[in-house]
């Protein structure tokens, strides 16, 4: 097989390259049971986004003739994980076995390392060919998280009717933090690093009102809107918690449920089923089309993975976060030849 590999700049692309890229967003995702696809015209705004909010984002493709075979993007995050380089490699199951994804791997490698990043990680499905590939060239699995769904259409209403419990009142709000709230918002925040993570090298923003203020800047620029629903202690303002969900414009069908945490002091009381269940009677009473909800949790983190099965979530299958360092990683390549498979 004769490969070429090259960076890919959307906002460059032709309609029928980017429909390549689509076309192979679709045939990966047979991998992912259960997990809806993105609309064409959803997919193209979101790759035309050319940062995340972790930071600069950068595409490449693999061909033989012509025919797209592959695609990789890799985050170079900045602040906590600036030495962590974030990326995906996608091939469908047609062109797998064959050398693609590591000549992918090999035309991101050195514009990770003139960035100066010492490491490189990057999501598979855990026991599959993607955690098999990675492993093989050397990547260490370092964090296991199960993928969850909860099907509106199918599930029981009854089990959102949780109210928090006396001593604390739920506040909700669409993509910008009120402003005598932002500050405890920000603390909330900060108590997903409590969350497990394995021996994964990522780390949990650390969250201040200016930094919340970005986050909102660069979600509305990415064309998503989030929603948040807090928990307050009336005795004295603090925010206690909070749960938040991502929303696409042009995936109505489907949402993502993202980060739930409580401070220390408010643990054990209830507050995360209470502000997800309000969560969901929000976005049921307010988006008919929406049919499913996804997250994942760590594998470790059994308490959340019991409040989302109290929802009405159920599992489908489990992630594996792979790592390895970038130095290590190109040495393998190398002693492999120009042609590793």
């Amino acid at each position: 097989m004769s490969l070429e590999t090259a960076p890919f700049v959307p906002e460059l692309a032709s309609p029928d390259e980017l429909r390549a890229w689509y076309e192979i967003l679709v045939a990966v995702s047979v991998d992912f049971p259960s997990s809806p696809v993105p609309s064409y015209e959803s997919y193209v705004h979101q790759l035309n986004q050319s940062t995340s909010f972790h930071g600069l984002l950068r595409r490449w493709d693999a061909r033989e003739e012509g025919r797209l075979l592959g695609t990789a993007n890799a985050i170079f995050p900045t602040d906590e994980n600036s030495g962590l380089a974030l990326i995906s490699v996608r091939v469908p199951d047609r062109d797998r076995r064959a050398g693609v994804g590591t000549r992918l791997l090999r035309a991101m490698l050195p514009q990770i390392h003139e960035h100066g990043y010492r490491a490189i990680a990057g999501t598979v499905k855990a026991g599959a060919d993607g955690e098999r590939w990675a492993n093989a060239l050397g990547f260490q699995t370092v964090l296991q998280r199960s993928s969850h769904h909860l099907d509106i259409t199918s599930a029981d209403p009854a089990l959102w009717q949780v109210e928090p419990k006396s001593g604390f009142r739920l506040h909700r709000w669409t993509d910008t933090a009120p402003e005598d709230l932002v500050q405890g918002f920000a603390r909330a925040r900060n108590a997903i690093a409590d969350s497990p993570a394995g021996e994964s090298s990522y780390r949990h923003p650390n969250w201040t009102a200016e930094r919340v203020r970005q986050y909102e800047a660069k979600t509305r620029e990415g064309g998503q809107s989030h929603r948040y629903v807090v928990a307050v202690d009336e005795r004295g303002g603090t925010v206690a918690g909070f749960t938040e969900i991502a929303i696409v414009p042009g995936q109505w069908s489907h949402c993502t449920q993202e980060d739930t945490a409580v401070l220390p002091e408010f643990r054990g009381l209830g507050l995360g089923l209470a502000m997800k269940a309000s969560m969901m009677r929000w976005l049921t009473a307010d988006l008919p089309r929406l049919e499913q909800v996804r997250t994942t949790t760590a594998s470790e983190n059994l308490h959340m993975i019991r409040v989302n099965a109290q929802l009405g979530y159920r599992t489908d299958y489990t992630l594996a976060t792979v790592e390895s360092e970038v130095g290590a990683l190109a040495a393998r390549l190398d002693s492999r030849g120009p042609r590793a498979t």
